[in-house]
């Protein structure tokens, strides 16, 4: 039983019980009480909770996934179903985590289809053993979640793993970006490094092709802006299609002429009128075109040209 008392100078905690107090001389004051064991319990590293800036959210999505044992699933569906946090709110604090070092998440495909991902649990900037290794062999790693810890050592190595082709590309693609954009540390670096792996070992692709296409990108009026790191090429845009895949598709394809018949274009988009039917619009620097009026300018063949291409490849 704890009681809580209160005097003049302070909160004094009084743990009663029979053999407590006949013998007890000294009281602790200010001290957190945790009981003497656990039936099931989580080692979690303090650096989550000692790093500043770091949100109560994300140290505590942080805990809660080192908690979990190694038979459990981790999908955003679980997640949202334990917190009353909406799936774009748990989205942004993974992305937190991953930008400050903590966590990492593994992209997974099954005979080249996107199955899911892994959640590989990490420490920033970290080197050397500390308690929260030791747990991983007491608990092994679950399907979709990785105690992750690296010392120098397995990070040299890591590195080491890169194909060579792929670490003499990186700062050509790196220079495609201004200075502004580069990646600041080391951890960061190594992501886009992974990224160029991850585009040739997994999606297929040629990097020598693939630098093409971004160099045209970085040099294009539309994606200078929004094409302002290598990670987005596997990223994914609102359809679910890695940004790569699309990009290759666009250079693949040869644009419609209606890419040269409207002035000052600055894009095409599709969209849907109220009766559900896919339309194209197009924006422009002093306007913008419905579906009829495109259709108007562009005429019937043309415009069902268009609206083939924009489906294959995705809206510019």
């Amino acid at each position: 039983m704890i009681l809580h008392t209160k005097n003049a100078l302070s909160n004094v905690i009084i743990a009663k019980s029979t053999k407590e107090t006949e013998n007890k001389e000294t009281m602790e004051v200010n001290k957190i009480i945790k009981p003497e064991w656990f039936e099931k319990y989580a080692v979690i590293p303090f650096a989550i909770f000692r790093e500043k800036g770091v949100s109560m959210a994300a140290s505590g999505l942080y805990a809660w996934l080192f908690s979990h044992e190694k038979n459990q699933e981790i999908t955003m569906k679980f997640i949202a179903g334990h917190f009353k946090d909406g799936k774009d709110a748990i989205n942004s604090k993974i992305k937190e985590l991953e930008s400050l070092g903590f966590l990492k998440r593994e992209e997974v495909r099954i005979n080249g289809r996107f199955a899911g991902y892994n959640y590989h649990l990490d420490l920033p900037n970290h080197s050397g053993k500390t308690v929260a290794e030791k747990a991983v062999a007491v608990n092994p790693p679950q399907s979709n979640i990785h105690y992750n810890v690296q010392d120098n050592v397995q990070y040299n190595i890591q590195e080491s793993n890169i194909p060579q082709n792929v670490l003499d590309a990186f700062p050509h693609f790196k220079n495609l970006f201004e200075d502004r954009y580069h990646p600041k540390t080391k951890h960061q670096e190594q992501k886009w490094i992974e990224c160029l792996d991850k585009i040739q070992r997994i999606d297929g692709y040629d990097l020598r092709e693939v630098y093409q296409v971004a160099q045209e990108l970085r040099n294009d009026d539309f994606w200078k802006v929004n094409f302002l790191s290598l990670l987005k090429l596997r990223n994914r845009d609102k359809n679910g299609i890695l940004y790569v895949d699309r990009f290759m598709a666009m250079k693949q394809s040869k644009k419609p002429k209606a890419y040269k018949m409207i002035s000052n274009l600055i894009k095409f988009y599709l969209y849907k009128d109220p009766s559900g039917r896919e339309l194209i619009g197009a924006k422009t620097l002093k306007s913008e075109l419905d579906g009829l009026a495109l259709k108007n300018k562009l005429g019937e063949d043309e415009y069902r040209n268009l609206h083939k291409y924009l489906s294959n490849v995705g809206n510019k």
